[in-house]
């Protein structure tokens, strides 16, 4: 299974109701389809940077979740017909598996004193 990441901007016309009533929806479909919703975070009303169907902000919705490579593409679909979805964006979300390296302190260089 992949990691993906779904951002979704969703109509400032939409009731708050009806936004998580989407959002559970779609991750009973990302279960349905033997996939796992790692998080689902609510990022608020926020302006668009131009109109978009005549609205200047929208609702901003990250999910993130497991699942096959065919069920980005359902999503997109179910997406693409449904008019109170302004844009969504679906990525593959890489996990490292590599260490941390912490970067050390940088030690104080004095300069030297000139001699005159």
């Amino acid at each position: 299974m992949t990691n993906y990441e779904l951002l979704i901007a969703l109509s400032e016309e939409l009731s708050e109701e009806a936004q998580k009533k989407l959002i559970k929806d779609l991750e009973g479909t990302i279960e349905k389809n033997a996939g796992e919703v790692g998080s689902s975070d609510s990022w608020g009303k926020k302006a668009l940077a131009f109109p978009i169907s005549g609205n200047k902000n929208a609702f901003y919705h990250l999910i993130t979740f497991k699942a096959g490579p065919t069920l980005p593409k359902m999503i997109s679909d179910q997406f693409r017909i449904n008019d109170s979805v302004l844009r969504f964006l679906i990525t593959i979300k890489h996990v490292s598996k590599k260490p941390v390296v912490k970067m050390k302190k940088k030690t104080e260089v004095k300069e030297p004193a000139f001699i005159r």
